[in-house]
C-alpha cells in the first residue's frame, strides 16, 4: 500500500484512512478541504474530519463504481423494488457524495451496486410520498401493482417510510390473498449520508427473503442497534415501537417469522409458503372508518362528529377494552344504525376481554366487537378492507376471525 495525501486521491480510489485511532478502509465518495466520505464495505457512508486522519494509504487506484444506471440482471430469482418514498428513499451520489432523492428506477439500482450479487433485480417508483401521507387511495393502487408482479412469480420489495409502514404492510395483507411470490416491506430509521444507516443492510435483507419461498407478506428490519442481524415480521404482527432507534420494529403478541445474520442467511421459524394456488386481489378501501384513541373527559361530540360520518370505528380503549360507561348507549345506537364498531386495547400487549367487568359486558350487549388481541391499526385497516369488499353482515362476521395471523386467540380462530 502508498502512502498518499488528500489532494493525490481520487474519486473511486479505495483507501485505508487512519482517524481518530481508527483503521478504516473504504472507497472514496467526495472529498473537499475539510472532509473525506468513503463508502464502507458494509455498504454505510462515513465523514471523516481530515485534521483528524494521521495516515492514508492507497489500497487499489480508481475502484470501477457503476455510473451507469441500469437494471441488473443477476442469476438469482427476479425481485421487483417498488418505491414508496420515506427515508430509504435517498442515496449518496458518487460523484459529489451528496444526498439525494430516489426519483427514478435507475437510481434505486444505482443507489445499491451490489444487488447485481443477488440476482435479477429491477426498480420501479410507484410514488414518492411522505409515509404520514399514506391513504386508501395509494394502497389500492400499491396493491394492483404488488399483484401483478407477485402473479409473475417476481417476489416483491416494497420500500416504505417507517412511520405507516405497518399499516400498509396490513393493507396488502389482507388485500391480496394467497400470494404466489413473497411480499416484503422495508424502509431506514437513518438516512443514506449517517454512518449508522439502516437502508443498506435492510433493503439488501429484504431482496433475499424476497428470492424465498415465503407466501405471505412480512417486514424486514434491524433486529438490535448494532445492526448485526435483521428480523422478519409478519405484516399484521409488527408495530414501530421507537421514533429513532434502528431496532424500532417490532412483533407484538406474536414471535417475529424469521432472522436474517450478517451473512443475508436466513432463518425462517413459523411462516405461511407459496402452496401454489390461484392468488386473489381485492381492489377496494372503503375511506369512511376510523381509528379512535380513547381517554378519560373524552367529549361525545368528538365520537358523535365521527360516527355520524363513518361506516365503522375502532376504538382503541383502555386495559381490556373499555370506554366510559356513559359512552355505551351512543354506541348502541350508532350499531343499530348499521355501523360496525370494534374494539382493540391501547396496552397492545395482551387482549381485549369484555366478559370480566360490567363495562365491558356491557359494550358487548351494546354490539361493540371485541378483537382480541388483533393491534388497532391493524384493525383498522381490516375494517377498511372488510367494507369495501364484503357486505356489513360479512364484515361483521369476519372482523374477528383470524385472517392472516392477525389474531392469536385460539377461541376465536
Amino acid at each position: 500500500m502508498l502512502c498518499m495525501k488528500v489532494q493525490d486521491l481520487e474519486f473511486g480510489d479505495e483507501i485505508e484512512v487512519k482517524w481518530k485511532r481508527m483503521v478504516l478502509k473504504g472507497i472514496l465518495v467526495s472529498k473537499d478541504s475539510e472532509f473525506l466520505n468513503l463508502k464502507l464495505k458494509n455498504g454505510y457512508n462515513l465523514s471523516l474530519d481530515i485534521s483528524k486522519v494521521t495516515s492514508l494509504k492507497l489500497i487499489e487506484k480508481k475502484i470501477n463504481i457503476p455510473t451507469e444506471r441500469k437494471s441488473i440482471k443477476g442469476k438469482g430469482k427476479r425481485v421487483s423494488i417498488l418505491g414508496t418514498g420515506g427515508t430509504i428513499a435517498s442515496y449518496v451520489d458518487y460523484a459529489t457524495g451528496a444526498v439525494k432523492p430516489l426519483e427514478t428506477a435507475q437510481d434505486v439500482l444505482y443507489a445499491e451496486p451490489e444487488l447485481q450479487e443477488l440476482g435479477d433485480i429491477d426498480a420501479e417508483i410507484v410514488f414518492n410520498i411522505f409515509s404520514e401521507d399514506m391513504n386508501s387511495k395509494y394502497w389500492e393502487i400499491l396493491a394492483k401493482k404488488v399483484f401483478e408482479k407477485t402473479s409473475n412469480g417476481e417476489g416483491v420489495v416494497v420500500t416504505h417510510g417507517t412511520d405507516t409502514m405497518s399499516f400498509t404492510s396490513s393493507a396488502l395483507s389482507f388485500m391480496i390473498d394467497n400470494p404466489e411470490a413473497p411480499i416484503v416491506l422495508t424502509g431506514s430509521q437513518r438516512s443514506s449520508d449517517r454512518p449508522s444507516s439502516d437502508a443498506h443492510f435492510n433493503l439488501l435483507g429484504s431482496v433475499k427473503v424476497a428470492q424465498s419461498d415465503l407466501g405471505e407478506v412480512a417486514v424486514v428490519m434491524h433486529s438490535t442497534s448494532s445492526g448485526n442481524s435483521l428480523t422478519i415480521h409478519r405484516g399484521v404482527n409488527v408495530r414501530k415501537m421507537h421514533t429513532s432507534r434502528r431496532d424500532a420494529f417490532k412483533s407484538i403478541n406474536s414471535e417475529p417469522i424469521g432472522t436474517i445474520d450478517s451473512n443475508l442467511s436466513i432463518k425462517f421459524a413459523e411462516y405461511r409458503k407459496i402452496n401454489g394456488k390461484p392468488s386473489k386481489l381485492y381492489e377496494k378501501m372503503n375511506e369512511k372508518v376510523s381509528l379512535i384513541y380513547y381517554y378519560p373527559g373524552m367529549d361525545k361530540e368528538i365520537l358523535y362528529g365521527i360516527c355520524e360520518r363513518k361506516d365503522g370505528m375502532i376504538i382503541a380503549g383502555t386495559g381490556l377494552g373499555h370506554v366510559s360507561n356513559t359512552f355505551i348507549s351512543d354506541l348502541e345506537g350508532f350499531v343499530k344504525d348499521g355501523k360496525i364498531i370494534g374494539m382493540t386495547s391501547q396496552c397492545l400487549n395482551g387482549s381485549v376481554n369484555l366478559d370480566v367487568y360490567s363495562t365491558g359486558r356491557r359494550l358487548t350487549g351494546a354490539g361493540v366487537i371485541s378483537l382480541g388481541d388483533m393491534l388497532p391499526e391493524v384493525a383498522y385497516v381490516k375494517l377498511s378492507f372488510l367494507l369495501g369488499n364484503f357486505t356489513v353482515e360479512e364484515s361483521k362476521l369476519l372482523l374477528n376471525r383470524n385472517l392472516k395471523g392477525e389474531i392469536h386467540d385460539r377461541r376465536r380462530e
